[in-house]
């Protein structure tokens, strides 16, 4: 939620300016919910109806990532020397990225007063939490701070206050979480607060006995937490700690339990659970959380399971999966039983800067010094040091597109329905994509129309599409070409790897012309950036299997764009003879 909502001419004009349900401003097409600026406050814009015009959710959503990517480049060009003098204060020493003064905290502050936050202080990527009425993210920070001697960072009350948004009946709105952020950050004091608090509180508040289960890939890091805080709760709270390596367990005095354990596929049987929280998820396999640890909650009520780690590689697919989800929901505005929240630099940065550890960092002039993190640049596995220190996926020298060249070629400019809607299925045959592209004057505009987990649901995607532009054409992988409702015949084109071969080097001529844009999808442009190219027969094309994650959008992308940007013979040539 932007941080002038809380400003009452501002509430008072949006609820003026939408009175009447207009259509959003941007792209005229949805029902409007938000009120956007013409001229951002930060610039100097007010709050008046002259200033304000009616967006949608995705609209709101792009323009305002847009904005923030314009700042951090108008910063990049115009540098503030970094200090090396620690705040004295919540507050960052890195002058480029403090927010204007006149700015308010974000909406959790309100539940946690006298914090001074900064741009990054806030995660880059997070799905919404607009419904919240409550968290609890006072009570851990008052554990922390009472209990464990703490006082938490603002970038670790902002996650947890996202983990433990409730509605108003005081159910979590979001059962699942995960939050990336590099390390050494506080990943671990952030848990150990959460889980004291959860033990020495929700007993007594549900009236029933808690289960707790904290897992990592390994057993010593698991119980590294353990070793941590059950000796502080055996002090201050009387609990009784059995130190049996590899079968720990702490019991609370109103008989709550604390297992850490490594996360295999038998983590979890026989447990009934409350609490679940994994701890560098990005190195625990699938099985382990699907089969070991998400079905203990299926009994619980009000449960909550919490993911926080580095960013992974390409073998990192619980992770992966997940991301996804959560791209998925931070691009279509609404707010989803997933929260994610991850701090990492832009696509456009270079990743070798202050500049942009400063994002993957939050925790900069509090418990970490930017020394430290240049000492780690020299290292010689750069790659190491891009994944661990600045929280970013692997990336390749042999990507298809340099680092920010897709995402700078993100427009407000409208799409139009029709062209050419591409589907293919991932590798994983879980999710079924569709990318459309249509032909706008001499530009090729391409969005992404769909992620569907069936092909039900696909196909009824599909229909809406046709629905919007009965000119439609659909193309799709031989594979779901036999799937294909008959209805969709006639709108069909066959494509594979030979036309990835054919496509993936003009595609990418038209991206490096600025001949493409598109709305600013975090998934499309993640899919893009990490796309891995392969040489074959003479050509090059996009590599599912190199490329370190998920690329089907991309793929997708390059079929509908090749389409779509033929030029089409609409119905006879017209021939003219000239007398001389």
């Amino acid at each position: 939620m932007a941080a002038h909502n809380g400003n009452k001419e501002y509430l008072a004009n949006r609820k003026r300016l939408l009175a009447d349900s207009p259509l959003c401003h941007w792209c005229g097409q949805r029902e409007a919910t938000a009120a956007d600026h013409l001229l951002e406050p930060i610039r100097g814009g007010s709050h008046e109806l002259d200033n304000l015009v009616p967006s949608c959710k995705p609209c709101n959503s792009r323009r305002g990532q847009q904005f923030g990517v314009q700042l951090q480049r108008e910063r990049t060009a115009n540098p503030t020397p970094v200090s090396k003098t620690k705040a004295t204060t919540n507050s960052v020493f890195l002058g480029p990225l403090l927010l204007p003064p006149q700015e308010p905290a974000p909406i959790f502050a309100k539940f946690y007063k006298g914090l001074t936050l900064t741009e990054h202080d806030m995660p880059r990527l997070v799905t919404t939490t607009e419904s919240s009425q409550k968290s609890a993210v006072t009570e851990i920070g008052d554990f922390a701070k009472e209990v464990l001697g703490v006082d938490l960072m603002p970038w670790q009350l902002n996650v947890l206050h996202g983990l433990t948004s409730m509605d108003s009946n005081g159910d979590y709105l979001h059962r699942v979480g995960l939050v990336s952020v590099a390390r050494q950050n506080g990943k671990t004091v952030a848990i150990a607060s959460l889980v004291g608090w959860w033990l020495t509180t929700q007993g007594k508040a549900r009236g029933q006995a808690q289960t707790v289960i904290t897992v990592a890939h390994k057993l010593d890091l698991a119980t590294a937490l353990f070793t941590y805080l059950a000796p502080i709760l055996q002090t201050k709270f009387n609990a009784h700690v059995s130190w049996s390596y590899g079968r720990m367990v702490l019991t609370m005095p109103d008989n709550s339990v604390w297992f850490p354990r490594a996360a295999t596929p038998a983590a979890g049987h026989g447990y009934s659970v409350d609490l679940c929280v994994c701890d560098e998820v990005w190195d625990i396999s699938e099985q382990a959380i699907d089969e070991g640890l998400l079905p203990t909650q299926r009994a619980r009520k009000n449960p909550l399971f919490v993911m926080m780690s580095t960013a992974g590689t390409q073998d990192s697919k619980a992770m992966l999966r997940w991301r996804e989800q959560g791209l998925r929901a931070i691009d279509s505005g609404e707010q989803t039983k997933l929260y994610f929240a991850e701090f990492s630099p832009p696509p456009t940065m270079d990743l070798m800067t202050p500049a942009a550890w400063a994002y993957a960092n939050p925790a900069l002039g509090h418990t970490l010094e930017m020394e430290v993190i240049e000492a780690e640049s020299e290292a010689p596995n750069r790659n190491a040091f891009l994944r661990a220190s600045v929280n970013t996926w692997t990336a390749t020298t042999q990507g298809w597109l340099e680092n920010g060249v897709f995402e700078a070629l993100k427009s407000d400019d409208p799409i139009p329905p029709g062209g050419i809607l591409a589907i293919e299925v991932d590798t994983d045959g879980a999710l079924y994509v569709g990318v459309r592209a249509v032909q706008v004057g001499l530009k090729t505009a391409v969005t992404v129309a769909f992620v569907a987990g069936t092909l039900a649901e696909t196909w009824r995607l599909v229909e809406n599409e046709i629905a919007l532009a009965p000119t439609l054409r659909v193309a799709i992988t031989p594979g779901l070409e036999i799937h294909l409702p008959p209805n969709m015949e006639r709108r069909k084109t066959i494509v594979g790897y030979r036309e990835l071969l054919k496509w993936t080097a003009p595609v990418r001529n038209m991206i490096l012309e600025n001949r493409i844009y598109h709305h600013g999808e975090n998934q499309l442009i993640e899919h893009c950036a990490r796309a891995v190219l392969i040489k074959h027969q003479g050509s090059v094309a996009l590599s599912s299997t190199r490329s370190p994650g998920p690329i089907t959008l991309a793929r997708c992308m390059v079929w509908a764009a090749a389409l779509a940007s033929k030029p089409q013979l609409v119905g006879k040539p017209l021939v003219v003879t000239l007398n001389r």
